[in-house]
């Protein structure tokens, strides 16, 4: 067939290879046209590249220059508002101690209010007690002038009593001698004139008690209505002081009310203040750790860019593709996997995982631009890469049936439908699935013909080998992607939060600022109210101690009442008594008298006489009662007016005292009025400094905010003039970048169409006049090969290829038949001495198959069997086994271990028809139990005649049945020792 198609190729492409002839010499021209049009356009193009990278060098020089004075503006407006700042707290700080010491002055104001609100009072009270001085001093006077003119009357009186006596003394003389004149007139005449004369002196006795009681009667009778009128008069003034006190009580009641109703607003504007202050700095907190996080979420973020930016984690030939695509060196280079897809929330770890290597690999637009690269990792020696074109990479995709949480990895990401084949390519044949439980069950269901893996990256590779371990978070490029976008999200909400926090701290300040100022007033009234109560409290005081004076007054002037009426009732009783007796001895002294004139008239003149003197001597008598009455009432006056002179000085000194107490407390109240005020103009003096240091801060914090205005003014204009060479530069960036990708492009071509450097095109370059006319000369030349149409450049080279691989195909058919045919015969040789050497084989390794079946499990059977028997070398082998007591249809029916013990026999089996010299066995008992244990080790020890055992176990029956034990150990850190145990030349009692 194939020396056919030659000799049909062979006509047709003598035509093309002369119609190619002509194509190439067309092709010759057009190059040489256009190699010259190309060198032109390269040469301008690199003139312009130059130009644009003069005028890019100049225009960085200004904007380095502007970013310099943008920089030093904004660092001396960042100084100068510190400045201001500074300034700011400093003027926060003098008010602060401005309400401190207005505080102290409106407290030193309610306290001098207090003390001059006392002086006032002292004063009045002062002033009182000196016109209760002056009265009780009046009253001294008028008591004292009343002293002496009842001491003149009773001077006078006692003269006339003194001249009364000596009259009476005279009478009684008197009376005495008409009495011895009178003795002859009988001894009757004698005792009727001694009894006369006894009754006579018995009424005149009488008559002087009737006047003294009647006196002292009239004395208590003119002295009780004055007494009465005192008591009233104190009862009265007693009445109008306890009114005073009660409502002096009630005043400082309702003071005391008002005082605890100030201290109850007090006490809850404090603990309200106190909320609020810890309102404040828990927001100042807030803010500050809010700060404090977004100060580190964004250094975190930065750092971040800056590792996504350099492109950390990626290998240096990535790194190089992306840079050279970056500068325009590259076409086609659409970015490394791990930039065209997006994974979901939680699946990073795995797909990281899935991907491996491939994360790296760089997805191009064509196989061109992937060739490109590669050729440029070459030149530039920067590495290997694998690069992904969208027109050659295919995608495939699992569509079996999936259990449990396992997905296609594919379906785990999100990308722009015309990558999803790439996706697919590299994802869309491995299976995610939870943990490596799961992911044993699954790779299992699947035969294990797909990669597995977990959500935290253990891996089941395609035909059961397990990759697994721990795994680096936050360290992958996807974590570092979603890192990036949870900071990013972080950020916002943060600075969100930041700004309510800034708002929050305001608000909970303007409320402490106006607590503070309630509180201020509250203890301002305070304090008004404290001296207020004070005040009443001291008012209390003297209306308690007058009252108690008072009550003292009507005391004693009750007791005195009570006297003299005592003192009216005995006089009374004694003036009636004396009364009676007068009248009795009147009445006697009639009788007598009429006796005495039956006994004659001779003794009428004696008794003329003596009658005369007796009545004489009773007058006498009767003016000396009178004035004796007279001299006791004027006594008992001066006794009265020297106690109410004793009083009155008794009062006189304790008003005098009150007086000096209450100047005491005036210059003791006037001191420390004194002291106040004067704290109170110093605190003044210091508010007065205090708030020129604010105004001289204030026009300094103007004068720096003003700089700080003027050096923003200037930093904006700055700015803007650097924001407009940036953007200058940015367009001559632009311009150079597109001259550069039309050098590029044109030297591009030179060596893509004809591999020609433009040293080497210079070379073929031809003269022409101008650049229109040599295009015009490149368009003829195309037009003529468009007119030669479909041309097969190669029909020559494959012409003469063609020609002689016809003529050397020919010579070789003949060959090729003859091998065949002994091969054929070769072959069925070689299968049927196969199928001889298999069935004896099979049959032997069957035979001792069954028999160590039975050694090893004690009994039962086994054996193998093919399962096509007319195509033996094809065949599949079946097993069948019976264990002893058991009728087994599936060998899933066994237990692990009987399941292991199977294997066992089988292998030995194998190792009986064809021993091996050296074998090593890896832990094939491991699911054995004891005493299978030891029917291994003791036909393993069997079989140790012919070969020789190396066994890695940790089963204590096969270790005792081994020659030699070696272990391993590690005592130090990477240092691995070997440990030797012979047992055949170990001591027994080492062994028990």
């Amino acid at each position: 067939d194939i020396l056919g198609a030659l000799e049909r190729r062979v006509g047709p492409l003598e035509k093309e290879s002369a119609k190619a002839q002509k194509f190439l010499e067309l092709s010759a021209q057009r190059k040489t046209l256009e190699v010259t049009l190309w060198t032109d356009g390269v040469h301008r193009a690199r003139e312009a590249v130059r130009q644009q990278v003069r005028d890019y060098e100049t225009a960085q020089t200004d904007y380095e220059r502007f970013d310099r004075e943008t920089k030093a503006a904004e660092q001396e407006a960042e100084e100068i508002r510190m400045q201001a700042q500074q300034l700011t707290v400093a003027v926060e700080r003098l008010n602060g101690d401005i309400r401190s010491i207005t505080q102290q002055i409106s407290g030193s104001e309610s306290r001098i209010a207090v003390l001059e609100n006392d002086i006032l009072r002292n004063d009045e009270s002062a002033a009182s007690l000196q016109q209760e001085i002056a009265a009780g001093q009046q009253d001294t006077a008028e008591a004292d002038a009343a002293l002496q003119r009842h001491r003149a009357v009773a001077k006078t009186m006692e003269a006339a009593g003194e001249k009364l006596a000596a009259e009476i003394e005279a009478l009684n003389a008197e009376l005495a001698r008409l009495a011895d004149a009178s003795t002859a007139s009988g001894a009757r005449k004698d005792s009727l004139r001694a009894e006369l004369a006894d009754r006579t002196a018995k009424r005149t006795e009488a008559q002087v008690a009737q006047a003294a009681a009647e006196a002292a009667g009239d004395t208590a009778r003119q002295r009780l209505p004055a007494l009465e009128q005192s008591a009233r008069d104190a009862a009265a003034q007693l009445e109008e002081t306890k009114q005073d006190l009660a409502d002096t009580v009630k005043y400082r009641q309702t003071l005391e009310e008002n005082e605890k109703q100030l201290g109850n607003i007090r006490s809850g504007l404090e603990l309200k203040l106190r909320s609020r202050k810890a309102a404040l700095d828990e927001a100042d907190a807030a803010e500050q750790r809010l700060g404090r996080e977004l100060d580190a979420a964004r250094q975190r973020l930065s750092v971040l860019r800056e590792l996504e930016k350099n492109m950390d984690g990626y290998q240096n030939s990535v790194r190089a593709v992306m840079r050279a695509a970056g500068a325009r060196r590259l076409r086609g280079v659409l970015g490394p996997v791990s930039t065209i897809l997006k994974v979901e929330p939680g699946c990073e770890v795995a797909i990281e995982t899935a991907l491996g290597g491939a994360l790296q690999n760089i997805v191009v637009q064509d196989q061109g631009c992937a060739r490109a690269a590669i050729t440029f990792l070459k030149e530039e020696r920067a590495g290997r890469a694998t690069f992904l074109p969208l027109d050659t990479v295919q995608g495939s995709r699992f569509n079996g049936r999936l259990t449990g949480t396992a997905e296609v990895a594919a379906d785990l990401v999100e990308t722009a439908p015309q990558y999803q084949h790439i996706i697919d390519n590299l994802l869309g044949r491995i299976i995610v699935v939870e943990d490596l439980g799961e992911a044993s069950v699954v790779a299992k269901n699947l035969g294990y013909r797909n990669r597995i893996v977990t959500m935290d990256g253990q891996v089941i590779n395609a035909g059961g080998s397990f990759t697994g371990g721990s795994t680096a978070r936050s360290v992958g490029v996807f974590s570092r992607k979603q890192e990036l976008d949870e900071l990013r999200a972080k950020v916002l909400k943060l600075d969100e939060r930041r700004a309510a926090a800034e708002k929050e701290a305001a608000a909970r300040k303007a409320e402490v600022d106006n607590l503070t100022a309630q509180l201020a007033g509250a203890e301002s009234e305070g304090m008004t109210a404290a001296a207020a109560r004070l005040k009443a409290e001291m008012e209390l005081d003297q209306l308690n101690t007058a009252l108690e004076e008072g009550k003292n007054a009507a005391a004693h002037r009750g007791q005195e009442i009570a006297a003299l009426e005592q003192q009216l009732r005995e006089n009374t009783a004694a003036a009636a008594q004396a009364e009676n007796a007068r009248k009795q001895a009147e009445a006697e002294i009639e009788t007598h008298r009429k006796e005495l004139e039956s006994l004659g008239a001779s003794t009428s003149d004696v008794t003329r006489q003596r009658e005369e003197a007796s009545q004489k001597l009773s007058d006498n008598r009767m003016q000396k009662l009178r004035t004796e009455k007279d001299l006791s009432l004027h006594e008992a006056a001066l006794e009265t007016l020297r106690g109410r002179s004793g009083e009155a000085e008794a009062r006189v000194r304790e008003l005098q005292a009150n007086v000096a107490a209450a100047k005491e407390r005036i210059a003791a109240n006037e001191l420390r009025a004194n002291e106040i005020k004067r704290a109170s103009e110093e605190n003044k003096q210091k508010i007065t400094a205090a708030e020129e240091t604010i105004r001289k801060a204030n026009a300094e914090r103007m004068e720096k905010e003003a700089a700080v205005t003027r050096l923003t003014q200037e930093n904006r204009t700055l700015t803007d003039e650097r924001e407009r060479m940036s953007g200058e530069m940015a367009r001559l960036a632009e311009r150079k970048t597109a001259a550069e990708t039309e050098l590029n492009t044109t030297a591009s071509k030179l060596w893509e169409e004809y591999q020609l450097t433009e040293a080497e095109a210079e070379k073929l370059c031809v003269p022409f006049a101008n650049v229109a006319d040599l295009r015009r000369q490149v368009a003829e030349v195309r037009g003529k090969i468009r007119a030669l149409g479909n041309v097969n450049v190669g029909a020559i080279e494959e012409y003469k290829e063609v020609k002689e691989r016809y003529d050397f195909m020919k010579a070789q058919v003949t060959d090729v038949e003859k091998s065949r045919a002994e091969l054929n015969r070769m072959i069925a040789e070689l299968c049927s001495e196969m199928q001889e050497m298999f069935t004896a084989s099979f049959k032997e390794i069957n035979r001792n198959f069954g028999a160590i079946f039975r050694e090893l499990f004690g009994g039962g059977s086994a054996r193998l069997y093919l399962s096509d028997e007319n195509d033996v070398l094809n065949s599949g082998i079946e097993i069948q086994v019976s264990p002893p007591g058991k009728v087994i249809k599936n060998l899933s029916a066994l237990s692990g271990g009987e399941q292991a013990l199977v294997a066992i026999s089988i292998y030995f089996a194998i190792l009986a028809v064809n021993p091996s010299p050296f074998c090593i066995l890896d832990e094939i008992e491991a699911a054995l139990d004891d005493v299978n244990v030891t029917r291994y080790a003791q036909y393993l020890r069997r079989m140790t005649e012919r070969t020789q055992f190396i066994v890695i176990t940790h089963r204590r029956g096969t270790m005792e049945a081994a020659d030699v034990l070696y272990g391993v150990t590690m005592q130090e850190d990477g240092v691995s020792k070997i440990l030797r145990l012979d047992l055949e030349n170990v001591s027994a009692d080492l062994i028990s």
